[in-house]
């Protein structure tokens, strides 16, 4: 029988509005998907209740720009209460940030587990401050060694008493720490890994591997086994065979279910890798996905296959419907017909705002490319105020958040930049950046348009 969380709340200033419940569908590849969802009522009042994944999973919700971030579990209600934060000058605008507010917990352990991990990240966070300004006068390991070790006493002394999922969240925080400041791969692997089944669903443990393990399958097999590999992924089974490579080659992934987590994760990084063809790539993780009986590692796979498989040249680009400047809504497809260079940014951020102001340049010399920016989760007075200060002359429009945009897209953080082709399709996904390679992308263009024409004289 299926058990519920209870998820209620107030949320006064986003009535009429649509309050999400996230979480991700894999350890990996960021992937979200909507848990529930529903209109906040007229009292400014929302309750939701849904079915949690195991014994306790990350989630978060959403109304507009709005998150609170926390641990749901079976038959333990989670109590929130969205009350605007005060803005803080010493922090910048971040997008997407999900640690606006403090849950409030009533009802069953749920308080108990959620209270504890939000203390322990605070005592945490406290405690690497009090260490940065001996990290910056370059302190021997030993001195940074030591510090650690006594925080780690006291902390597992805190939280003996703990749930499970919280004591092991205390414990591979604390080895994610040790890993950053004291990379002893030998004790780290003894300590934190060996004989220890991996535990998809928490957070602390996945970010802890994950960074253990990088590079390694482009160390330990592509680089030395390069031929090999091109070689398997002329087979359905490539995946299988660069798994076992893989666990030949590292001693350190003794479990079988760890060394397919990362090769997943590594596979993400192939996609940019000269020698290998993508759709190899995606039939590989989709023929993984299909066959996995472990629910994390198969979506993983096939979320990961998917993203790379959506977003490539050639393929259609999703449409985007937008407000434009003048309070209308538009799609991106009735602008179609020319080559589009679309801009996706946050109107708030100075970095994104460096990018929108080369864009004249850019615009001023390919005259055959249309160019459009979309704001992404920003209000008509931060869009307008852009088009102001860039002296915007180009399609401008804004989208509201949540939007479908954000899972078409795979957007995670801005700016992003695509070239879409007179037909709907993509011809860079994502393109370079206005700073960083755009001009030498769209003249590259420009050149095969040219060539393009001369070779149509006269047939």
């Amino acid at each position: 029988m299926a058990q519920h969380a209870v998820i209620k709340g107030v949320a006064p200033l986003a009535i009429g509005e649509e309050i999400q419940l996230r979480v991700y569908d894999d350890p990996i590849s960021g992937k979200e998907r909507v848990l529930a969802s529903q209109k906040i009522d007229v009292d400014g009042s929302f309750e939701l209740k849904v079915v949690p994944n195991g014994s306790a999973q990350y989630a978060f919700l959403q109304v507009g720009t709005d998150c609170a971030d926390f641990f749901i579990q079976r038959d333990k209600d989670v109590e929130l209460s969205f009350v605007p934060p005060k803005e803080d000058p010493n922090k910048a605008k971040a997008f997407y940030e999900r640690q606006f507010f403090i849950p409030k917990i009533t009802g069953g352990g749920g308080k108990k587990l959620n209270e504890q991990i939000i203390a322990f990240n605070d005592t945490l966070d406290g405690f690497l401050s009090s260490i940065y300004p001996y990290l910056k006068q370059r302190k021997s390991p030993g001195f940074v060694a030591k510090q650690v070790q006594a925080f780690e006493k006291i902390a597992l002394k805190d939280y003996a008493s703990a749930e499970p999922f919280v004591r092991e969240y205390v414990k591979y925080s604390i080895a994610s720490v040790e890993q950053t400041f004291l990379s002893d791969r030998d004790r780290l692997f003894e300590k934190y890994l060996k004989g220890v089944n991996p535990m998809f669903e928490n957070p602390a443990y996945v970010d802890f591997v994950l960074q253990f393990f990088e590079y390694t399958v482009g160390n330990v097999i592509i680089v030395p086994h390069l031929k090999e590999c091109k070689e398997a992924f002329k087979s359905v089974e490539a995946f299988a065979t660069l798994d076992e490579m893989l666990r030949e080659g590292e001693p350190y992934l003794e479990n079988s279910s760890l060394s397919r987590l990362i090769l997943i994760q590594e596979f993400d990084a192939l996609f940019a890798h000269n020698d290998f063809e993508d759709e190899q790539l995606i039939a590989a993780l989709r023929h993984f996905g299909m066959l996995s009986s472990n629910s994390y590692l198969g979506s993983a796979a096939r979320n990961i296959a998917d993203k790379h498989a959506a977003l490539r040249k050639g393929t259609a680009a999703p449409d985007i419907t937008f407000i434009d400047a003048n309070g209308s809504e538009k799609k991106l497809s009735e602008l179609f017909g020319n080559y589009i260079f679309l801009e996706l940014t946050d109107a708030t951020n100075v970095y994104s705002n460096r990018e929108t102001n080369v864009i004249p340049n850019l615009k001023d010399e390919f005259k055959f490319v249309r160019f459009v920016t979309i704001c992404v989760g920003n209000s008509e007075s931060d869009m307008l105020s852009l088009k102001k200060k860039m002296s915007i002359d180009w399609e401008l429009g804004r989208i509201t958040l949540p939007s479908p945009t954000l899972d078409d897209y795979r957007i995670k953080s801005l700016p992003l930049f695509f070239i879409i082709d007179p037909d709907g399709k993509f011809y860079a996904a994502p393109a370079k950046d206005p700073t960083t390679g755009a001009q030498q992308e769209l003249m590259s263009l420009n050149e095969k348009l040219k060539a393009k024409n001369r070779q149509g004289v006269g047939k």
